[in-house]
Order: C-alpha cells, then structure tokens, then sequence
C-alpha cells in the first residue's frame, strides 16, 4: 500500500486501466528555473521509474523523448502494464538522465497517483 511521504512540486494522476501520455518539464534544483538540456552529449537519452516510498521500481523502466530541448520539456508515456490495479496508489516518478557515456548526470522527482 502506498503513502504520501512526500510533496513534490509536480504530480500528475492516472487512472488504473489507462495509458496516457505525460509532459515533464525539466527543473534546475538550484534556480527553480528550467534547466538547460539542449546539450545533447550531456542528456543523450534518459528514463522514467516508478518507485514505492523505499526506491523499489514498479514495473519497467519507461524511455523518455526530448520534444521541446529548448524549453527543458519531455514526454514519456505510462502505460496499461504500469497502471494496474495493484500499482494502484501514490507513488515517486523519477526521471534518469545519461550523457552519451551512459554515466547518469541528473535526476528529477515527481509525485505519481495511480488511481481506481
């Protein structure tokens, strides 16, 4: 069963059953800015994980698209395999960014509510 242990500052519900597809935008931690992710050899690709409360990953990692480099914005799409109803409940979205070595540069969390 899921708790709220955090607040974040982004969070988007999705019901049990559904695929949808979600815009993140990219956030500088120490400006509350965007951040810039244009560089494409330091963000050359990155995920999305579904995490209960102690970092255990729902599911599969889910691949992320960089649409909007420039305004620091990626889509990513939560699927029917994710949103079951026994994943149903609050839980920690977090994106993984990787340069082009694969070595992971940056993270960002984000609320997730699976819903009945």
């Amino acid at each position: 069963m899921s708790t709220n242990r955090q607040n974040f500052e982004i969070s988007f519900d999705v019901y049990v059953g559904t695929t949808k597809e979600l815009e993140l935008e990219i956030i500088d931690p120490d400006t509350g800015l965007a951040k810039d992710i244009t560089d494409t050899n330091l963000y050359t690709s990155g995920v999305v994980q579904i995490l209960m409360p102690d970092e255990t990953q729902i599911g599969a990692d889910i691949p992320i698209s960089f649409t909007e480099r420039a305004n620091s914005i990626i889509l990513f799409t939560i699927t029917s395999t994710h949103t079951t109803s026994a994943n149903a409940g609050n839980w920690i979205g977090k994106a993984v960014f990787k340069n082009i070595s694969s070595v992971v540069i940056d993270q960002q969390k984000f609320g997730l509510n699976i819903l009945q």
